[in-house]
């Protein structure tokens, strides 16, 4: 199902039809946690007079985020040497709760016959979007929104018509001499110097227009406020190089940092390339760090649950021991000295013995001559 939110209307014939610069899209996906493909795409709507439709990648474009992207619907029918100025788009998932709606912009962008389409690899992580109590799947359909404005003025153009209706270029420094601010830090990276502004060269070559440059230099500036690898992560080394290939054919920077910008595009895809390896092998790395992690995991699980436990017993045991050992001891001491007393004990019964064994003796004696006396 799809909803034309909102659309501006052609002032000439009032229809909403091109041409037009502004258009917002609602799209709802039924069963989406069931679809198969690869791409998903919503029905076609019109900004700028050019036909526009969203791309969505419900498993992720090779990660596991969702992946949308605005895709310029009929660049097969636009003539060669296409290109289209877009403003502001943003590609949004919406929550049932607004304030959680995901929203992510690009500003400045331009499509054309290199690039028809430009998005966001990562929008949502899947495991919150196809969580159900995170609110953006409701009742399995997920709703998701485009927002464009295209430059009023007309963008498809052929090489040479754009050759012939160029300003002179007094008239392009002019107009583009406002930017010029936007690449201070541009001279400070390049040279670590302070950008000097009357070093600064901006006659523009025959092959671009002023909108283009103006475009390439924004993209560069944005570019210049992350990482390199930032900018390869998100997708937008493509866009990058395009950028600084325009501005070098246009003559758009200080003439001492032509050969060193010149020779960083030469070198862009192999650096791209290499960045690649690199991130492979970083990721080889943080699966073998995750490993040695787990690893110690289970020995602190098995240390703290198991080891611990157990020795504590033994030492509880060994204690024990000691105890017993000690009154074993104290009682082998008491056995010696009741030894003792029964062995003293003995030897005074043994002589009380021999004594009344003696004196029975005697008795017996007596008693044998007292009758003796008597018979007489």
């Amino acid at each position: 199902m799809m909803i034309l939110v909102a659309q501006a209307k052609d002032t000439s014939t009032g229809n909403s039809a091109p041409p037009m610069d502004y258009a917002r899209l609602r799209c709802t996906i039924e069963n989406f946690s069931k679809l198969d493909c690869n791409n998903h795409y919503s029905d076609i709507f019109y900004a700028g007079g050019y036909k526009w439709k969203i791309q969505i990648v419900p498993k992720g474009n090779y990660v596991d985020f969702l992946s949308m992207y605005l895709v310029v619907a009929d660049s097969k029918t636009l003539p060669l040497g296409w290109s289209i100025c877009v403003k502001f788009f943003t590609l949004s998932v919406i929550n049932q709760n607004p304030e959680l709606t995901v929203e992510n912009e690009a500003k400045n962008h331009v499509f054309n016959d290199n690039g028809e389409s430009w998005g966001f690899h990562t929008v949502i992580p899947l495991s919150e979007l196809n969580d159900p109590s995170k609110g953006f799947l409701v009742r399995d359909a997920c709703t998701v929104e485009v927002e464009v404005r295209v430059n009023s003025e007309e963008h498809v153009k052929r090489k040479n018509k754009e050759a012939d209706q160029k300003p002179t270029s007094s008239e392009t420094k002019r107009t583009t001499s406002k930017f010029d601010p936007l690449f201070v830090d541009i001279q400070s990276i390049l040279e670590g110097e302070s950008f000097k502004p009357d070093k600064f060269v901006s006659s523009f070559g025959p092959s671009w227009t002023i909108e283009e440059i103006i475009c390439s230099k924004d993209i560069f500036k944005q570019c210049l406020d992350i990482d390199l690898d930032n900018v390869i992560q998100l997708g937008r080394d493509f866009e990058l190089k395009k950028s600084l290939s325009i501005l070098l054919s246009s003559n758009a920077f200080p003439k001492n940092v032509v050969d060193e910008i010149t020779k960083f595009v030469a070198n862009f895809v192999q650096s791209c390339e290499q960045y690649e390896v690199a991130k492979q092998d970083l990721r080889e790395v943080l699966e073998k760090e995750k490993s040695i992690d787990d690893q110690k995991n289970a020995m602190k699980e098995l240390s703290s649950n198991k080891f611990l436990p157990v020795r504590k017993q033994a030492e509880c045991v060994d204690q024990e021991v000691d105890e017993l050992e000690s009154q074993l001891t104290e009682r082998k001491a008491k056995k010696a000295r009741l030894s003792l007393v029964l062995e003293v004990l003995a030897d005074q019964a043994n002589a009380l013995k021999q004594s009344l064994v003696r004196d029975e003796e005697d008795h017996v004696k007596f008693c044998v001559l007292k009758k003796t006396r008597q018979r007489r």
